[in-house]
């Protein structure tokens, strides 16, 4: 086997390997979802903690001598519950655990708005997993994305590495 050949081998691993972690993660986040869902309860829960995290991520080109930073910003929040006679705590805004970003403070500021500090607002649980209550009843996209990429990286990997 030549250069060329190892190389798309060493892309596939590598592209291949991530493809079938976002693939894994999808599919055990998209079951979680619908079992978070399908049993899903209204309970009362009091906000303990909103506020933007923002995280800078820099990528320099060392071709280009250039630096570019990308900035994005999540809502966190947690909320404090009791069900059954015990107390409990979730960070979950959607009824997966997979993070959504946001270009501007603003858009992410406008996602807590509903919940300010202190505030008892409305939740969801499933009492069967009764530690991952979850403020907003939509099924997020998120867990399908990861499938879907999941599945196109690791043939995607294999055809750039061959054209490498």
């Amino acid at each position: 086997m030549g250069m060329d050949g190892m190389t798309q081998i060493i892309v596939f691993m590598i592209f291949g390997g991530f493809g079938l972690m976002m693939l894994y993660v999808g599919a055990t986040q998209f079951i979680q979802q619908r079992r978070l869902l399908r049993h899903a309860q209204p309970i009362e829960v009091v906000i303990t903690h909103a506020s933007v995290f923002s995280g800078t991520s820099s990528n320099t080109d060392t071709r280009l001598l250039r630096s570019n930073s990308t900035t994005t910003h999540r809502p966190e929040l947690r909320f404090r519950y009791r069900l059954k006679g015990r107390e409990y705590e979730s960070d979950r805004l959607h009824p997966t655990s997979i993070a959504v970003t946001y270009a501007s403070r603003e858009a992410a500021a406008e996602v807590l708005a509903p919940y300010p500090l202190n505030a008892k607002v409305r939740a969801l649980v499933n009492p069967a997993m009764p530690d991952k209550a979850f403020l907003d009843g939509t099924a997020g996209a998120g867990p399908v994305i990861f499938m879907v990429l999941g599945t196109t990286l690791p043939p995607l990997a294999w055809f750039i590495g061959a054209m490498i």
